[in-house]
């Protein structure tokens, strides 16, 4: 099978006990069939954990409640690992955080931004979103059961153009653009099947009228910011599961209330950006890399408006944190890393959370 790999996908290199943050810490793990098989097959006293881990086999997941993996030691290591192998862990953690997405004539692999060695590299190659082709037994199962190939063909056209806007024009102006199109593409697609097919990004962003008549989607107003954060999002329940996201969001949550009106948010945010052109490279690799790695689902879900949006919410987010943790985050690649890792490994793994968000954006977008 092709596969397109991110180019700087095969750099990556695990930072084992020196990484601050430990891969699983507050995830549940999930068990293939094949996991189950071979890890049944492990006796001694590990075998006894992993039959208590496990409900006595019941349940094809560790860690249910999302607190520490019980197979962590104290230097935040996997005993699984340590005793029988990288081969023997669950596939989710072999492949962490390597991303796969199989389309059945080819598959994408790219790195999630969660694991903060994945953040520092993006920062790394900042702007190179080229892929390389390679010839390769596909690592996942088939994701869609979506058999429009020209469709697909069409969609990865879509997200090439939005990736180039986003490089190339004012961020505002193209996320804006971005929501409309995506919401038009919804809209228009379920009265007309082929009506995506003679859609175009580049030409939909060149035609547009008046754009500064529409409220610009980046920065997000601070009130709908504050909801983000009053949301599911920053539990109070976080403070223990995960207390540096916690820290970031809470101290997010206290510099957004020293804005007393809307104006004064948007023009600091802007400002921020204006003195930190170097920011607003490292804003738009994010929001290119969330479009390589998510619009694509749309093939399954159609949900264009959804997913556009939440990759137009999760930039903001960054962007506030960003300035929020400014003595910290200035010119420093690790501590850029850090907040972009922290907040992924929170915001996107969790549908709830997700829902929550987007509805927060869609009441906010219809009453706007």
């Amino acid at each position: 099978m092709k596969q397109y790999r991110i180019s700087w996908f095969d750099e990556f290199k695990c930072l084992g006990g020196s990484c601050p943050q430990t891969c699983c810490k507050g995830w549940v793990i999930p068990l293939e069939k094949e996991d189950c098989i071979r890890l049944k097959k492990i006796s001694g006293r590990l075998g006894i954990r992993l039959f208590f881990a496990t409900g006595g086999w019941t349940r094809a997941k560790f860690n249910p409640d999302s607190t520490t993996c019980p197979f962590h030691d104290k230097q935040g290591l996997c005993r699984i690992q340590k005793e029988k192998g990288h081969e023997t862990i669950p596939w989710a953690c072999q492949s962490y955080p390597r991303f796969f997405r199989n389309y059945g004539e080819f598959e994408e692999c790219s790195l999630d931004l969660s694991c903060i060695a994945a953040a520092r590299m993006m920062l790394d190659h900042l702007g190179d979103m080229s892929t390389v082709e390679t010839d390769h037994e596909p690592y996942t199962q088939l994701c869609t059961t979506n058999d429009d190939q020209r469709f697909l063909e069409h969609l990865m056209m879509i997200r090439q153009e939005m990736t180039e806007a986003v490089f190339t024009k004012d961020p505002g102006t193209v996320m804006t653009a971005m929501y409309e199109f995506a919401a038009d593409l919804q809209d228009k697609i379920g009265k007309d099947e082929t009506y995506g097919y003679d859609l175009s990004f580049r030409k939909y962003l060149e035609s547009r009228e008046d754009p500064e008549k529409t409220a610009t989607v980046f920065p997000l107003p601070a009130g709908m910011l504050r909801r983000f954060l009053d949301s599911s999002l920053c539990h109070p329940r976080l403070k223990f599961k995960d207390p540096v996201i916690y820290g970031m969001l809470t101290a997010a949550k206290m510099h957004l209330r020293k804005y007393k009106d809307e104006k004064s948010w948007a023009a600091d945010a802007g400002g921020y950006l204006g003195s930190h052109p170097e920011l607003q490279k490292v804003l738009a690799s994010y929001a290119a890399y969330y479009l390589h790695q998510n619009f694509l689902r749309t093939y399954e879900t159609y949900s264009f408006r959804r997913q556009v949006a939440l990759g137009i919410i999760h930039t903001n987010m960054v962007l506030l944190l960003f300035i929020t943790l400014a003595c910290e985050s200035d010119g420093d690649k690790n501590a850029l890393a850090k907040i972009m890792a922290a907040y992924n490994r929170r915001a996107y793994f969790n549908d709830s959370i997700q829902d929550e968000m987007y509805r927060i954006f869609d009441r906010y977008k219809k009453d706007a």
